[in-house]
């Protein structure tokens, strides 16, 4: 009966995406950007939160064609996004943010409306969109660009990466310690030892602010692969990966089968057959690190996006070949500078990723840019300094103080390497605001985000 269910979902799948009645959103975002809260807040607008003062741009909230959104029945073989449990997170005194992803899932909704013009509005009381959204760890993320590199060019690569100036001493002990390693010894105990002071490695970068690019991710998320033998994976240093031996030849073996048996197969489930992208970037962080950060956060960002087709959609398209129509770069926790700055916080993530932008433009994808904020952690306000009105926001803090400041500006392009030398950005991370179940998210242009992704769907 399972299989019988199964073989009738993707049935009327195949039958909603050739009547372009079906939508795969894909919300991509390295570590720390925002996915799990994005997700939470954008099924909950969509579910519960459908009232014009709450989505003003989202026209068919406005003009009040919307009939609602409901939680379709999930398979019973796929992963489900624990939303219920992120809600909870979201009403505890105090209220925390929900935990970070630890593998892939998927929510599926139903969305009534009533349509606004041509032969369905004449036609059909009701019409109805299909809707699927996926989760993933944004450690996977990071995988996608070995797809196009060697096991010796991804040595290469990382001690490139390791060589900068926030990770060199970090990585100064591996590098030692590779130095000293026998290469003729492929043992399985050569091989578990070198992989666990590897994982710490990488555990130590991913404390590390501004350090983005930390492959492979299972090993920071190994997921259903823990204890793999393919999970056996560093980079040997590029003089040891270059000279064949018995240790060279083994990494790259389990090199190329986790290419082959996990990262292929992630991205043909997950990515291949994406019709809209959400990609969200946490600037305000970055810009915290220092300049370095923000050169890493932006080539992590340029590797990830080719990973992924754009382009116009077609009938025949949606079926066989999918490739992305519209893309969404949104600078998240947007509330965690005032209001005025947001401007400039869209015109530095659009700095930030002009490459992106250019490649997906070129491939007659249309893309946005804007700065959101999925749950507010802040209110805004003015304080008087002076006999003068300062821009200021209010929140609790991570250790729970209670704070009124303004947080800086944002600068509207990519800062130089000697103005972090001269200025230290300092945005806080802020707690969610407090929320009820019976309360609509607070957010910042969540309706603007719905009526790009969906509004020409939903006419």
């Amino acid at each position: 009966m399972d299989l019988l269910n199964k073989l009738q979902h993707q049935g009327h799948e195949l039958t909603s995406r050739a009547l372009d009645r079906h939508l795969r959103i894909g919300v991509t975002g390295l570590s720390g950007s925002g996915k799990t809260a994005f997700i939470t807040s954008l099924v909950q607008q969509l579910t519960v939160g459908d009232q014009p003062d709450n989505l003003p741009f989202f026209d068919v909230v406005r003009q009040q064609r919307y009939l609602g959104g409901r939680l379709a029945a999930p398979l019973l073989d796929v992963p489900r996004f624990p939303l219920e449990a992120n809600l909870r997170a979201l009403q505890q005194t105090p209220p925390i943010w929900p935990p970070s992803t630890q593998g892939w899932s998927q929510l599926s909704l139903k969305l009534r409306y009533k349509a606004a013009s041509g032969l369905r509005a004449h036609l059909q009381s009701r019409s109805e969109l299909a809707l699927d959204i996926i989760d993933y760890p944004g450690e996977w993320l990071l995988d996608l660009p070995l797809l196009d590199l060697s096991y010796t060019q991804w040595c290469e690569f990382s001690w490139q990466l390791f060589a900068k100036t926030h990770r060199k001493d970090i990585a100064a002990p591996f590098a030692a310690l590779l130095s000293s390693v026998d290469p003729q010894n492929a043992t399985e105990l050569q091989l578990q030892t070198l992989t666990e002071q590897y994982k710490q490695l990488l555990q130590q970068f991913h404390q590390t602010p501004g350090a983005y690019l930390n492959q492979p991710g299972r090993l920071l998320v190994p997921g259903t692969l823990a204890g793999a033998p393919m999970l056996q994976l560093f980079p040997l240093l590029p003089v040891q990966a270059n000279a064949a031996s018995p240790l060279s030849n083994k990494l790259a073996q389990h090199y190329d089968s986790y290419r082959k048996h996990v990262i292929k197969p992630f991205y043909q489930q997950h990515f291949s057959g994406l019709d809209r992208q959400v990609i969200l970037v946490d600037c305000l962080s970055a810009l915290n690190a220092g300049h370095a950060a923000v050169s890493e956060l932006q080539q992590a960002l340029q590797l990830i996006l080719q990973s992924f087709n754009y382009g116009p959609s077609s009938i025949l398209g949606r079926l066989f070949k999918p490739s992305i129509s519209k893309v969404l770069f949104a600078a998240s926790k947007a509330d965690h500078a005032t209001p005025e700055q947001h401007k400039a916080l869209t015109l530095l993530l659009q700095q930030l990723l002009q490459q992106p932008l250019k490649q997906s433009q070129y491939q007659a994808a249309t893309t946005e840019a804007m700065s959101i904020a999925a749950i507010r952690a802040s209110k805004s306000g003015f304080v008087q300094v002076d006999g003068l009105a300062q821009p200021c926001i209010s929140g609790v803090g991570i250790n729970a103080q209670a704070l009124t400041y303004f947080p800086g500006e944002v600068p509207a392009k990519l800062p130089a390497a000697s103005t972090f030398n001269q200025h230290k950005f300092g945005f806080l991370p802020l707690r969610p605001l407090p929320w009820q179940e019976n309360q609509l998210i607070p957010h910042v242009r969540m309706d603007h985000v719905l009526q790009y992704i969906l509004g020409d769907k939903l006419r």
